[in-house]
């Protein structure tokens, strides 16, 4: 039985450990992959994705501005114009320190300068990892502030 919602718009339901963080209406949603981006518009065929670390996007039905998330990891189903993703962390801008993402940021790139030839693969990786996730919040959080300059 197709129960795709009349609004031809989606439902984007965010579900961390806590429960239920972001429940919303959506005309498209856009978020990263482990291998790329991926958008979902009305219609989208049923699908199951691994979410990687990145800016989830929500293009609003309404003429209202649009709304960016800092997602790390999780999964994402998709089916009847509904997107729910299970994810551990999923921040708003307002939920942002943004000081201490500077400082994040700020700390791997001087580890990452430091050990770049001396250390293993594995330990550049979870600077890289930690490195990227600090940009990723750094983004969200100033992506409104950008808009009212």
């Amino acid at each position: 039985m197709d129960e795709r919602r009349e609004d031809g718009g989606l439902r984007l339901q965010i579900i961390t450990p806590r429960g239920i963080k972001f429940d919303r209406r959506a005309k498209a949603v856009i978020f990263r992959c482990i291998d790329g981006d991926m958008g979902i518009l009305p219609r989208h065929e049923a699908a199951s994705v691994v979410v990687g670390d990145g800016i989830l996007r929500i293009l609003p039905q309404a003429d209202a501005p649009e709304e960016r998330i800092a997602v790390f990891g999780g999964v994402a189903m998709v089916e009847n114009d509904t997107i729910q993703l299970l994810t551990s962390i999923a921040q708003r801008p307002e939920e942002i320190d943004l000081a201490r993402a500077e400082r994040d940021r700020e700390e791997m790139e001087r580890v990452l300068l430091e050990k770049e030839e001396r250390e293993d693969d594995a330990e550049m990786q979870t600077y890289q990892f930690l490195l990227r996730r600090a940009l990723v919040r750094i983004e969200v959080s100033t992506y409104m502030q950008d808009d009212e300059e």
